[in-house]
């Protein structure tokens, strides 16, 4: 209590003060990153140990780490590369992937933008509290949805409007034809996600200097203009960021999206690289394998990532490294 009164007392300190004092408690700051400095190596770098069982003949009454279960180097990998089921897997995570980020990336973008030119401040507030509610909805909630809507049955208000159309229409199972899942994938993911990804460009919005719009208005642009030479460089550095954690995921779908999404009827025919590792691992048993094939993707990721963000800093002098 002693230090947050301290620091509330010294809030209203000048500049010079404060940044010497800022100097003197430094130490105190530092505190409050303990916290999530333990969660995120107990439980994202930790975890990281466990793909040594990748080079493994892993048998679980035996155990790993240099016990009992059999060393085999990258067996585990070459069985992936081998597995006739590899390029279908990779090219249908690439397609799905790519389809989502060309459809979803600038949606946020789109959505910021618009909701910055309204003049109704409380109408703003409720557009923009409404698109992001969805993003607190789990993916169970929003398949469940999903599959209520485009049933055959009676609450599918998709086939009741083609009814309302033409009475003569025959009612679609749309979730039990494969060529219908990437875009419900794409239509739940715009939904879900939208609203909570135009936070960030807005945020970013704020940052920008407002002279330079007054400046602009003087100097006769319009609201085109002030659009295309103001606001979408001022926001380029958060779209660099965006793009960069996009790209690193083409080779990681959304595995509670796709999973809570499919069903037995489409399974085979829509299985992606994260679903195919949860089969492998946990229903299968297969738990080296599965290993191996996530520590593949994670792989690829990492050099997406890195590939991305040394593209995006020589273009832009924005980066996350």
């Amino acid at each position: 209590m002693a230090i947050f009164k301290s620091t509330m007392q010294n809030a209203t300190l000048n500049p010079k003060k404060r940044k010497s004092y800022k100097a003197q408690n430094i130490h105190v700051l530092y505190l409050f990153l303990v916290p999530a400095i333990v969660l995120t190596f107990i439980f994202s770098y930790l975890p990281m140990f466990s793909n040594y069982i990748a080079f493994l003949d892993y048998d679980f009454n035996k155990g790993w780490f240099g016990f009992g279960s059999k060393f085999v180097g990258f067996d585990n990998f070459a069985k992936f590369l081998a597995d006739p089921k590899f390029y279908t897997l990779v090219g249908r995570t690439l397609l799905y992937s790519v389809t989502m980020m060309v459809a979803t990336f600038p949606a946020p973008l789109i959505l910021a933008l618009m909701l910055n030119e309204l003049r109704g401040e409380r109408f703003k507030r409720v557009v923009q509290t409404t698109s992001y509610i969805p993003h607190f909805v789990s993916w169970v909630t929003v398949a469940g949805l999903f599959y209520m809507f485009l049933t055959v049955d009676a609450t599918g208000i998709i086939n009741n409007i083609r009814q309302l159309i033409d009475p003569g229409a025959e009612r679609i199972s749309y979730m039990q034809d494969a060529k219908n899942f990437l875009p419900v994938l794409v239509i739940s993911e715009v939904w879900k996600e939208t609203g909570w990804g135009t936070i960030l460009y807005l945020a970013a919005l704020t940052g920008i200097d407002p002279q330079q719009y007054e400046a602009a208005q003087v100097d006769g642009a319009s609201r085109i203009q002030r659009l295309m030479y103001i606001t979408l460089p001022g926001l380029i550095p958060t779209m660099c960021i965006l793009l960069i954690f996009s790209l690193s995921g083409l080779l990681a779908t959304n595995f509670d999206q796709v999973f809570n999404l499919q069903n037995k009827m489409i399974r085979l025919d829509t299985d992606t690289i994260g679903v195919y590792t949860y089969y492998q691992g946990l229903v299968s048993g297969q738990y080296s394998y599965s290993a191996a094939v996530g520590l593949f993707q994670g792989v690829i990721s990492f050099i997406l990532i890195m590939l991305t963000n040394a593209t995006t800093k020589r273009l832009s002098n924005v980066g996350i490294i």
